[in-house]
């Protein structure tokens, strides 16, 4: 797996002749149900459930999922995929307990029935704060979860 600063990947390389990467080529994307797009389909399910775990909203990264690019040299097939939302890389790896600054603050809309101690500071149902505290989130290795499957799937 790799990462930037807004996405998270996958990538699976093999290295033979040029037969065995023709017919690896064509079986991991070229099929009617390539193992990429399956593997793909198993880091979206243990995302889903991730999401429906802490009751996080995952569809946008799931929606951003890009790929597969095949790229071919010599005698090694490389095929990479990846999720190209700002927030895939946080889901995947975690995160630690952190601040949020605001600029120059930030504000929040709460709901005064499931909030009732906020209403005495912010009557309005908006929150104004210079920071917050946050909890960190708790790894999902979704990407991970997929790139496995694979592996197994070609061994």
């Amino acid at each position: 797996m790799s990462e930037s600063e807004t996405t998270a990947s996958a990538t699976f390389s093999l290295e033979g002749p040029t037969p065995l990467l023709d017919e690896a080529e064509h079986e991991l994307v070229g099929e009617a149900r390539p193992l990429v797009f399956q593997a793909m389909r198993v880091s979206h399910g243990t995302l889903r459930s991730y999401g429906s775990r802490y009751d996080y909203d995952v569809e946008p990264i799931i929606d951003s999922f890009d790929g597969p690019e095949v790229s071919r040299s010599g005698n090694e097939l490389t095929v990479t995929w990846r999720w190209d939302h700002e927030a895939a890389i946080y889901f995947n790896n975690g995160t630690s307990d952190h601040t949020v600054h605001g600029d120059p603050v930030l504000v929040f809309q709460f709901d005064r029935d499931e909030y009732p101690y906020l209403e005495e500071m912010f009557p309005h149902g908006t929150a104004f704060l210079p920071e917050v505290n946050v909890s960190g989130l708790p790894q999902s290795r979704f990407v991970q979860a997929g790139l496995e499957w694979l592996r197994q799937e070609v061994q």
